[in-house]
Parts: C-alpha cells; sequence; structure tokens
C-alpha cells in the first residue's frame, strides 16, 4: 500500500512538474509561437519544422495539436499545412522522452531553488523563468520518486500482473496477442491520463526499475502515440468539418506507423525483430533505449509519411466531405484561449473586421445623399441586419476577452484587455451612429433639400477625410510603425480642424441667408455627427498606440 501511494506521489509530482515547465515556457516563448508558426506557410518541410519546434519549447504535443485544430477552425491554416505542423508536434514531443531518460537526479534541488529565487526578481521576464526551472526540478523529482517506489516491487509480482502483455521475442518475433494487448494498455493508460509524455514517462520509470524489458516497452510507447490523438479528437468535436478531418488526419498517421512498425517486429534480424535491432545498435540502458524507441519510432513516421500527406488530406476529406460549398470559420477560437498571445492576436484581427463593417455602414449613409447609387441603396436594405451583427460582434469580443482573463496571463498580457475592450465599445459607438445619419440624409432627400454648393464641397471633403481616418485606424489595429501612427496623427488634427471651419463657416452662411435655416441645421447634425465618430476612431488610435506598446514584436503586423 505504502510503495502504491509513494508511486502515485512520484506520478503526481511529475505530471505537475511537466505542466509547471510547460505552463513555464508558454510564457516565456509564448509571444514567440505566432511568428514560428507562420514558417508553415513555405512548404511542408517547414511545417514539421515549425511544429517541433513549437512542441520542444511548450513541452505538450497535445496542446499543438489542438492548437492547430484552433487555428484551422479558425481559416489561419488549411488542412496540409495543419497536419505537418502535427507531424512536427510527434517529433517535438520525443524531447520529454529524452529528458527524463538523463540520470541527473543531482540536479532537482538546484532547480528547485533557483526556480525559486527567480520568482522574486521584480522583471516579469525573468520571473517567468521560474515556473519553468521549479518544474523542470518537479519533473525529475517524480521521477525519481516513481523509480524508487517501483523498485521496491518485487519483479515476480509485477511479472504475474502483466504476463499477458509480455513481449519478449519467440523465434525472433514478437507474439502478436502479447503486441496488440502491450499497445492497447498503452492507449487506454494515455486517453485516461491525457498526457503522453507522461504516459511515456512512467514507462522509462518501469523500465529503469527493471519491471518491464524493452520489447514490452515499445508497443506501450506505440499505444501511447495513438492514445494521445485523442486530446485533438475532443478538440475537433464543436468545430467545422476541415478542422474535424485534420484531427482524423492526426490519429490516421500515428495508426498508420504503427502498424507498419509491428510488421517490422514480425521480421527477424540476427534472432530478434529488426527494429530493436536498430534500438540496441543505439546504444544505451532500458529508459534511454526506450525514449530512443519513442523518438526514432516518430521521426521514421514523419519520413515516410511526409511525401504523401496530400494523399492523406485527401483521404480525411472523403471520410469526413465538406457538406456545403462555404465552410464556416470561428471568428474567435476557444481552443487558442490556452495559448494568450495567439488569442490576442485574434480579437484584435476580429476588431478590425469589426470596424471595417461599421465603418461601410456609416459610409452608406453618409452616401444616401452623396451618391445614393443602386449599389448603395442594397447595402442600406441590409443596414438593420448589420448594426445587429455588430452588436453580435461586440458581445462576442467581450465574451472573449473575459474568458481569456481566466487565464494565466503575463502582466503585459492582462494590459492589453482593458485597451480592446475599450476599442470594440468604440467600434460599436461608431456603429450606433449610422441609424441618426441615414434619418438625417433620407430626410434631405425625400423633401428634396440640398446643401449650398459651397458647403456641399465641404461635405465631401470631410466625408472622404473621415474615411481616411478610418482607414487609419484599421491600419493601426494592424501595425504601429511610425508612418502609420504620424499618418493617423495628421489625419486626426487636419479633420478636427476642418469640423470647427466648416462648422463655423456654415453658421456664417445662415446668418449671411445664404443657406435655408432648415437645411443648415441639417448639415449642423451631420457635422456634429462626423465629430462624434472622429472622436471615436481618435480613441482607437491613441488605444492602438499603447495596445502596440504592449504586445510582443510577434503579435505586432
Amino acid at each position: 500500500m505504502q510503495t502504491a501511494i509513494q508511486v502515485l506521489g512520484g506520478l503526481a509530482i511529475f505530471i505537475f512538474g511537466m505542466k509547471m515547465m510547460s505552463d513555464g515556457l508558454h510564457h516565456v516563448a509564448g509571444e514567440k509561437m505566432r511568428s514560428i508558426l507562420q514558417i508553415f506557410s513555405a512548404n511542408r518541410f517547414m511545417a514539421v519544422i515549425s511544429g517541433a519546434t513549437v512542441t520542444c519549447v511548450i513541452q505538450s504535443s497535445s496542446a499543438t495539436t489542438v492548437m492547430v485544430v484552433g487555428f484551422i477552425n479558425a481559416g489561419l491554416l488549411n488542412l496540409v499545412q495543419g497536419i505537418g505542423l502535427m507531424f512536427g508536434a510527434h517529433i517535438g514531443t520525443t524531447i520529454t522522452a529524452q529528458l527524463v531518460a538523463f540520470k541527473i537526479s543531482w540536479i532537482i534541488m538546484p532547480a528547485i531553488i533557483i526556480g525559486l529565487l527567480l520568482s522574486f526578481v521584480p522583471r516579469q521576464r525573468i520571473a517567468n523563468w521560474s515556473e519553468t526551472v521549479i518544474g523542470f526540478g518537479f519533473l525529475f523529482l517524480g521521477m525519481e520518486t516513481m523509480s524508487k517506489a517501483l523498485k521496491e516491487i518485487p519483479r515476480e509480482v509485477f511479472a504475474n500482473a502483466f504476463q499477458t502483455f509480455e513481449c519478449a521475442p519467440v523465434n525472433g518475433m514478437i507474439p502478436v496477442f502479447a503486441l496488440v494487448g502491450a499497445i492497447t494498455v498503452g492507449m487506454i493508460a494515455t486517453m485516461i491520463i491525457q498526457s503522453s509524455s507522461a504516459c511515456t514517462g512512467i514507462i522509462i520509470a518501469l523500465g529503469a526499475s527493471g519491471l518491464i524489458d524493452i520489447y514490452t516497452a515499445v508497443p506501450l510507447v506505440l499505444g501511447s502515440n495513438i492514445g494521445t490523438t485523442v486530446t485533438a479528437q475532443l478538440a475537433a468535436l464543436t468545430t467545422n468539418r476541415v478542422a474535424k478531418q485534420a484531427a482524423l488526419a492526426n490519429t490516421l498517421s500515428n495508426v498508420i506507423g504503427v502498424t507498419i512498425l509491428c510488421l517490422s517486429f514480425l521480421i527477424p534480424v540476427g534472432g530478434r525483430p529488426a527494429f530493436f535491432t536498430l534500438i540496441d545498435w543505439l546504444g544505451g540502458e532500458t529508459p534511454r533505449q526506450i525514449a530512443n524507441a519513442h523518438t526514432v519510432f516518430n521521426v521514421m513516421n514523419t519520413m515516410l509519411l511526409l511525401p504523401y500527406i496530400s494523399w492523406i488530406a485527401k483521404l480525411c476529406e472523403k471520410i469526413i466531405p465538406v457538406k456545403s460549398t462555404k465552410i464556416k470559420y470561428q471568428r474567435l477560437e476557444p481552443h487558442l484561449l490556452d495559448t494568450p498571445p495567439i488569442a490576442l492576436a485574434q480579437t484584435t484581427s476580429s476588431l478590425r473586421q469589426m470596424l471595417k463593417k461599421a465603418w461601410k455602414m456609416i459610409d452608406c449613409s453618409f452616401k444616401i445623399y452623396i451618391n445614393n447609387d443602386e449599389k448603395n441603396q442594397s447595402i442600406v436594405k441590409q443596414l438593420e441586419k448589420r448594426e445587429a451583427d455588430i452588436d453580435a460582434r461586440q458581445k462576442d469580443i467581450t465574451e472573449y476577452l473575459s474568458q481569456l482573463m481566466r487565464r494565466s496571463l503575463t502582466k503585459q498580457e492582462a494590459e492589453q484587455i482593458p485597451l480592446l475592450l475599450h476599442c470594440t465599445n468604440d467600434v460599436e459607438r461608431i456603429g450606433d451612429h449610422t441609424e441618426i445619419i441615414r434619418l438625417i440624409t433620407e430626410k434631405l432627400n425625400q423633401e428634396k433639400l440640398r446643401f449650398s454648393p459651397e458647403a456641399e464641397a465641404e461635405f465631401k471633403k470631410l466625408h472622404k477625410t473621415l474615411a481616411a481616418l478610418a482607414d487609419s485606424a484599421v491600419d493601426l489595429l494592424a501595425k504601429n510603425d511610425i508612418e502609420s501612427h504620424d499618418r493617423a496623427t495628421m489625419i486626426q488634427e487636419n479633420m478636427f480642424s476642418m469640423l470647427d471651419r466648416s462648422e463655423a463657416e456654415h453658421l456664417a452662411r445662415i446668418n449671411d441667408g445664404e443657406c435655408h435655416p432648415q437645411v443648415g441645421i441639417l448639415y449642423l447634425e451631420l457635422i456634429e455627427e462626423m465629430r462624434k465618430i472622429a472622436r471615436h476612431l481618435e480613441n482607437i488610435n491613441d488605444r492602438a498606440g499603447m495596445l502596440y506598446e504592449k504586445l510582443p514584436n510577434a503579435i505586432k503586423g
């Protein structure tokens, strides 16, 4: 009983350390993940490298595959790119097994002490490393605790409990029934734990304790590679069909790889299965051999299947066909909330789209007077629907950011959320001005009232300048270089100066009797609406500047 508690306690410390290290690396390198993943656009080989790099950084293939599912569901990746990234994730996850196979128990206490000291450093960037370093110490502490406890279990007891899945070769080949049984055990265990790295760590601990040999350990690891794909399958349940295809491709690639490798177990070379001859040639004790087998399998599987990515994609498209010609993409993908830098980038992108739509409504309302052609009339008929869409987008962004606030955020990430919320509210208020402007311009048309030639010329200039200001706000939400900022500032100053001058000149025209009072009042009302919209755009421009001061370079642009 005591031994069982120690084993489970060691496992708990191991998983906690792995999660802590992963979270710490997320905070340290999360801001760079988006730029790393952007490399995938080059070709399938770069996709594999990108997937492997990100997984090595965040220490979780499950997190990477879920992120890929989220990217596809958001329309940021296509199926072939996603499959390439998932192949890379399979390779990247083997780094954990290679780490825990080292006998470096001496590093446990120094890592925990150094990590604790780092947590007191005022600079956030340095303090973020504390989680990673402490997690690293706990990872090996858990491994050491498990290994010591497992060594106390008599080999006979464990052998009797596990004899059904003992995979020792018979005549140079592994028994098929035992092989399938061991793969199934590894798969189920990983599905329960939801971490192939944790499951592989347990297998290495069992191997280090002499309770299982390399022949049994490798099928368990293979089962673990299949079991870990369940996380992406669960993540894809609520996504579009392309993301579901990606999750299926993730599972299929590992099942195909495991099947092919198992066939090599039936080919004897020197009195033992061919694959184990290769692992033996690489050398090392049992823990290192298990880690090497894990790495070799995933590298070989990727190399074997990489040329056939397009075929795998087509097969998945046949199994899970897209039922409609238009695929629905998720504007704010919930699976990306666990990667705050990317979630914030998604929010900023969604805010830009919202601003474009709000301005189109305002532009349409002004054109009712200026140029109410057939195209503009068709937009006018949709204004009510478009305003409802703007309101829905505000609600979605607010809800998404409220969910993001519940995640573990750095100080810089947390400071971005209020800025984005304020910008969202400003955009929604811009949309609200549509109805007022529409009523004024329609009244002018219905009563056949026209501005004086001077006022009409001014009105067109103001409308054009306000459109430029809206464009500058859209640009600043995408990038905040000096040129864009200076341009926005210049347009703002020009806009407010023109509004003041136009208002004063128009009042003078009314006083001089050059303009009909009724028309003059409507003109002044339109100027006031322009002023209010300009103030909202000024707020967005100012906050975009503050936002990008806090955003990492990977997100800017």
